[in-house]
């Protein structure tokens, strides 16, 4: 039975059914036509639609509440201020930032009133969940309660009161006096949990109902509390003072639901008695309790005349024959319109001492009486139905009077209420049919930490007492799509691009419809997604520093490398790349020593440095001879102890360092403009150097530089070819080749007034005296979309550290990149070979998996030369696999992206590049659609399948031009 209060000042023309569950636990009859098309068998539809038509609440525009639906601290703030009337039009009362606007004069209002504040200087926590504490908290400050009130200055008597803030403490002791507040069946009130969109505006209506009553009770709880700990009234028996210490609000029939919550079925037709309130009873010609003789002081109330008043029930013995009352509040549970309870439905009352519920000693038991009256004629005076043909229609109100005599001390108090009248209740229905539907998570990872492959969205079904339903439950037609329109998601819930997810802290707003024809349902829930950071995958930055003739110092070699250790820490490794004007030089002694001794400490590497291999050495015997000459001089400089004359050209060089000693400062790694097939087997053969790092993109003829890029990916290269990805073993070199930082869309630079995208701090034609350019490159290869899917995230440049010194921009440029480079991406600073390693760790001996994907956009920059231009308002998509090349662009204000480059590593046979070409001779191997060669030709039906197929393997849908 519901056990409700009346307040002692009648408000808003309700006082009554104040015994509330604050958060769970309340029970409303189910009509077809509400205001709002979700609520049908919300336990809080009639407060939902009274608050509604007061204007406090508000629903969505499909027409739904979300009862089930978590409440903000800002949202609650709004109904919270709206019931109580409070606004505020102070728009600097606030410094929080992170208020909705909307929200604002809510939020100012309250803490004006100091009944809120923020979970710090500047935040309010707005669109965090409110929490079942915090909503104590909140309205005993407003009832009162202040910080500097002791702590406890009543404790609650929930299970898990030990579970409570320190800070809320009193609010829920004070919440509980006044029947605000219960905890769940067995008397557990979870106060971290969060509060739902129906369990908060019923709150907010039952203190709306309440009035300035409620105040004026909290104050006397607070004043008789002092700073003594509290504790609940006694009752009748043992099994009464149980059961009223777990169900303030008796007419609700508990039924287990998730989270040990329970929602309660709204009428019975055999309600049980109240606890707390007294309830009368039908007199019997033998009553009970004997009545003491009447004495003349104070006189007893002469009896009503037929039918007579029962005699209150008789409570735990007192011997004392007065008992103080200052307060009686009538409770009445809503009446249901169904003849069937009405010959056990019976009024009630709870009498009161200073805001505390009393019961009436068994001594004075005969001196108390009571008659009940309405003006319908519905009731009797004992409170059962006598006249049910005058019960007024459906939500219609019944006014109920009591009046109450005490004979001693002789007291008179009144009661009034209005007893709601609600409809029969249907049938209740089949626990597997879905009210509503949540997402399981709220939350995604950032695109860049994210594992498309990995993630699907997952959904919770309730049903009408929201109740989880099993999956085994669910109708086999069932049908689940999801509506986004910010084009991330596919019907399906499932990641469709990628690139689309916005940034850490944004919201991904969803809508699901839900439909089953055989539970005819159909309804759509609104739904979001908060972006939040993830694990990122473990990124790398191969440095290679170039050495070259005489001019490269001692110092510059230490200042190079201190810079970097400054801003990454002493754990870097890096390739000290040195060409044979560099090795030659007797001089440059002491710049060797200090190289091998970073080898020795760091573990950094040695490389080969040539620069443009196919100008200087036009024919292999040329290139064969520089690199003997390389060896020789290197070993003769660096470890002259090891010197044989007239050894140059000897495999005798190469097996004097091939010991433990000196193994490791052998060369490891070429660095170069450009390279071709033979250059590289020649290293390795005899050098066992398989690595190699392009300058540029890595470039097969340097005159002119006509040849077009190799992946940017790191790959095994063709035995054949070197800007192409070998397609098995048959055709594999053994030599890893990758780009250096610069980034170099081919297919774009033959697009109107676009040319390549630098990220070379050292630039010499940008003019730029910060790498502000490089820095917001360098950011998005940072926060790449696509780092989860590649094989190998990574960046890569070639510096000539004496050009960082003598040139008036370039060592300003390159020290403001370090300096700003972000530490908070997980990069790794390597050098070639040690990016070489890793790379095969990873993708093994062959190509079959390797991938790399990257989006960005232009930086904006436009330098001297050649009029290259990295325009702001174009972006890229650059993605390649062991199997071709795409690019695509696309201009804001574009409906489509356009393919700009198509290049298929699979057409056979691979040219096989000759030695040396003319400067003009174009030697790309480009079998598919280039803008440079043909410029309109169209991709064939193949080509758009295998463009199309890529795409989608990398979670990208978005509108394409495939002509």
């Amino acid at each position: 039975m519901n056990c409700e209060k009346r307040l002692k000042q009648i408000r808003h023309y309700m006082a009554g059914l104040l015994a509330v569950w604050l958060f769970c636990i309340h029970s409303a009859p189910v009509f077809a036509d509400r205001a709002f098309n979700d609520i049908e068998h919300s336990y809080a539809a009639d407060a939902i639609e009274t608050m509604a038509a007061q204007g406090y609440v508000t629903g969505y525009q499909d027409g739904s509440f979300r009862p089930l639906q978590l409440i903000s601290r800002q949202e609650w703030a709004s109904i919270f201020a709206k019931t109580l009337k409070r606004t505020s039009n102070n728009s600097g009362a606030t410094s929080f930032r992170d208020v909705s606007p909307w929200a604002l004069p809510y939020v100012q209002a309250l803490q004006e009133e100091k009944i809120t504040k923020g979970i710090s200087d500047h935040l309010f926590g707005a669109k965090h969940n409110m929490t079942r504490q915090d909503m104590a908290v909140w309205y005993a400050r407003y009832f009162g309660v202040t910080d500097e009130d002791p702590l406890h200055a009543g404790i609650s008597s929930f299970v898990d009161q030990s579970d409570i803030s320190d800070y809320a403490q009193t609010s829920v002791w004070l919440m509980e006096r006044l029947e605000l507040i219960q905890g769940n069946t067995n008397h557990y009130f979870h106060p971290k949990e969060p509060v739902s969109r129906q369990d908060a505006t019923l709150v907010a209506y039952r203190i709306w109902l309440g009035g300035d009553g409620l105040r004026e009770r909290a104050k006397r709880l607070l004043e008789s509390s002092g700073t003594g700990s509290a504790t609940m009234p006694q009752t009748t028996s043992q099994q009464e003072s149980k059961k009223n210490a777990v169900d303030l609000t008796p007419e609700i029939k508990q039924q287990p639901v998730i989270s040990d919550i329970e929602e309660p079925k709204r009428h019975r037709s055999n309600p049980d008695s109240p606890v707390s309130p007294v309830t009368p009873i039908e007199p019997k010609p033998e009553p009970s309790v004997i009545p003491p003789k009447p004495r003349p002081d104070p006189p007893v109330t002469p009896p009503e005349p037929n039918p007579k008043p029962p005699v209150i029930p008789v409570n735990p013995p007192d011997h004392s024959s007065d008992f103080l009352v200052d307060e009686v509040v009538i409770k009445a549970q809503e009446l249901a319109n169904q003849p069937e309870t009405y010959p056990s439905y019976q009024l009630s009352f709870q009498l009161y001492h200073e805001g505390r519920p009393v019961s009436i000693p068994a001594a004075s038991v005969t001196s108390v009486t009571y008659t009940f009256s309405d003006e319908l004629g519905v009731f009797d005076i004992q409170g059962k139905i006598a006249h049910p043909e005058n019960i007024p229609a459906v939500d219609s109100f019944i006014p109920v009077e009591m009046k109450v005599t005490i004979a001693k001390p002789y007291r008179v108090l009144t009661a009034q209420t209005k007893l709601i009248v609600k409809g029969k209740a249907p049938p209740a229905e089949p626990p597997n049919v879905i009210r509503s539907v949540y997402l399981a998570t709220y939350t995604i990872s950032e695109a860049a930490t994210l594992d498309p492959a990995a993630w699907k969205m997952s959904y919770v079904f309730h049903n009408a007492k929201g109740e989880v339903i099993a999956p085994e439950m669910l109708p086999s037609d069932l049908i689940l799509r999801v509506e986004d329109s910010s084009g991330i998601f596919d019907e399906d819930g499932k990641i469709a691009n990628l690139h689309l997810i916005p940034a850490v802290n944004s919201v991904i707003p969803l809508k699901i419809v839900v439909e089953s024809p055989s539970q005819g349902i159909h309804f759509t829930s609104d739904a979001e997604l908060r972006v939040e950071p993830g694990e990122r995958k473990k990124q790398y930055f191969a440095v290679s520093i170039m050495l070259q003739g005489s001019v490269t110092t001692v110092d510059q070699i230490k200042q190079s490398r201190q810079l970097l250790m400054d801003h990454f820490g002493p754990n870097i490794k890096v390739t000290w790349a040195m060409e044979n004007g560099f090795v030659f030089v007797e001089s440059n002694r002491p710049q060797l020593k200090q190289v091998l001794d970073y080898v020795d400490q760091y573990g950094d590497e040695v490389g080969i440095l040539a620069g443009s291999p196919n100008q200087d050495a036009p024919e292999l015997p040329v290139w064969k001879a520089k690199m003997d000459e390389w060896l020789y001089m290197y070993r003769y400089n660096a470890f002259n102890e090891l010197h044989q004359s007239g050894s140059m050209g000897s495999p005798s060089v190469f097996e004097s360092m091939d010991t433990d000693p000196y193994r490791k400062y052998l060369p490891k790694s070429l660095t170069s403009f450009t390279v071709n097939p033979e250059q590289t087997q020649w290293l390795k053969d005899h050098y066992r150097i398989t690595s190699a790092m392009g300058w540029s993109a890595t470039q097969y003829n340097v005159n002119g530089m006509y040849g077009e890029g190799s992946p940017l990916m790191p790959y095994w290269s063709h035995k054949d070819n070197p800007i192409v990805p070998a397609q098995g073993i048959a055709d594999n070199s053994g030599t890893v080749f990758m780009n250096s930082v610069t980034i170099d869309p081919i297919g774009s630079r033959y697009t109107k007034d676009s040319s390549r995208w630098t990220l070379h701090p050292g630039d010499p034609y940008v003019t730029e005296t910060d790498a502000a350019p490089q820095l917001y490159i360098v950011q998005q290869y940072l926060d790449n979309p696509y780092q989860r899917i590649n094989t190998v995230n990574y960046l890569s440049i070639i510096l000539d550290i004496n050009a960082l010194a003598n040139t008036h921009n370039m060592g300003p440029i390159w020290e403001n990149f370090v300096n700003h480079f972000p530490l908070d991406r997980k990069v790794e600073i390597v050098g070639v070979d040690g990016l070489k390693q890793i790379y095969e760790s990873v993708a093994g001996s062959n190509n079959d998996h390797t991938e790399f994907t990257l989006m960005f956009r232009g930086s904006g920059i436009k330098t001297a030369m050649d009029s290259n231009n990295s325009p702001a308002n174009l972006r890229y998509l650059w993605t390649e696999n062991a199997s071709q090349r795409i690019i695509l662009s696309k201009e804001d204000g574009d409906a489509a992206w356009s393919i700009i480059d198509f290049t298929d590593y699979t057409r056979k046979p691979v040219p096989r590049l000759a030695y040396n070409l003319d400067g003009h001779t174009d030697v790309s191997y480009v079998t598919g659609r280039n803008f440079k060669l043909c410029p309109t030709a169209p991709l064939t039906a193949d080509e758009i399948e295998r463009v199309k197929s890529r795409l989608k393997d990398i979670y990208f849908v978005e509108k394409v031009n495939y002509q």
